[in-house]
């Protein structure tokens, strides 16, 4: 190890665990490269000395939706650009919906389905040419650029590919179900390993999950389809399990339990109403495989839907669980009446 001085200290051990992180992605080729002002990583965002009067922000999974979100309460003027179809695309196809919508009312301004092909800056601005879902150029100039485009791992310049280390076509550090890398004693956690998703709950859960390997004890591996996602945009976003079309794609003969928060009291109180809790089960065994909230706190509700799939709930089971009232959670029973009877209480 080298300090800030440059000193360097030895340091030797029978086992080691790689936690380097990453950092942003940019795209250097077409003049896409941070530079701390005018086209800037999710980290500058959270230091900018004064608030934009445009932010032009292009990704819209999760760090794209959280900081137009953000800035849009700010009080910049904002145009998030996604390229693929649709807005926050892991999450559920009507998700992505309803934040559309949520956003569009909030005055962002969304443009899916189109292309970052080019950066011009400028004094104090920057111009980006956008290719759009018809194929047709245009010129998007704001004060700044935000890349939510996701993570390069920080797998390089300390020694991995010396010792033979596997790194995987992307830079991330190939791992096993134990996280062990290919070099004995040697194992990768978090984001620089080819583990997903990059998340800082995944991350600690592997850290205690590497630790039981070393330590010898009866580790149980990570179960990676159940671990929740959450955005935190205004609505908020949360799910965990399988989207509705995922379940489908995999056989699943489907069934779903959908309630919206304008029937929910807690809701009501907080003048929170848009959204939803969606449930993905299937049919044969009633068992649950995906829920799926936007709404009010989305982040927090979740936990019932992780819980759900750990311990393999059906649909009927959270249906029986009885809900305090008045609290968003109680929204959970209606969607799961929903799922299993067809149809919720108070709708």
């Amino acid at each position: 190890m080298t300090d800030d001085a440059g000193k360097v200290t030895e340091v030797a051990g029978k086992n080691l665990i790689i936690a380097t992180g990453a950092r942003p992605r940019e795209i250097p080729q077409i003049g896409a490269s941070f530079d701390g002002e005018l086209i800037i990583s999710s980290k500058d965002g959270l230091a900018l000395p004064a608030v934009p009067k445009s932010l032009l922000v292009i990704g819209a999974s999760a760090i794209g939706c959280e900081f137009a979100s953000m800035y849009r309460t700010f009080g910049s003027e904002v145009t998030l650009v996604e390229a693929l179809p649709r807005v926050v695309p892991v999450e559920d196809e009507e998700v992505s919906a309803e934040l559309t919508r949520a956003f569009t009312r909030r005055g962002i301004k969304i443009m899916a389905g189109a292309k970052l092909s080019g950066v011009e800056k400028g004094t104090g601005q920057v111009t980006a040419r956008i290719v759009d879902a018809d194929g047709k150029e245009q010129l998007v100039t704001a004060e700044r650029m935000l890349l939510g485009i996701g993570i390069v791992a920080n797998s390089k310049g300390f020694g991995l590919e010396e010792v033979g280390v596997a790194i995987d076509q992307r830079g991330f550090v190939t791992v096993n179900e134990k996280l062990q890398t290919n070099i004995e004693g040697i194992y990768a956690i978090g984001d620089c390993a080819s583990t997903s998703p990059w998340l800082a709950h995944k991350a600690s859960a592997e850290g205690i999950l590497a630790a039981e390997v070393i330590a010898g004890h009866a580790a149980h591996p990570i179960d990676y389809g159940k671990i929740p996602g959450c955005t935190y945009c205004s609505p908020e976003i949360a799910s965990v399990g399988l989207t509705e079309a995922k379940a489908r794609e995999q056989g699943y003969d489907v069934k779903i339990g959908k309630f919206p928060f304008t029937g929910n009291g807690k809701a009501t109180v907080l003048g929170e109403r848009n959204g939803f809790i969606k449930i993905v089960a299937e049919k044969k065994y009633d068992e649950v495989l995906g829920i799926h909230i936007i709404g009010p706190g989305a982040t927090e509700l979740i936990a019932e839907g992780g819980m759900a799939l750990s311990h393999e709930a059906t649909a009927e089971s959270l249906m029986r669980t009885i809900h305090a009232h008045p609290t968003l959670y109680e929204a959970f029973g209606e969607a799961a009446h929903a799922a299993a009877e067809g149809a919720a209480i108070h709708m």
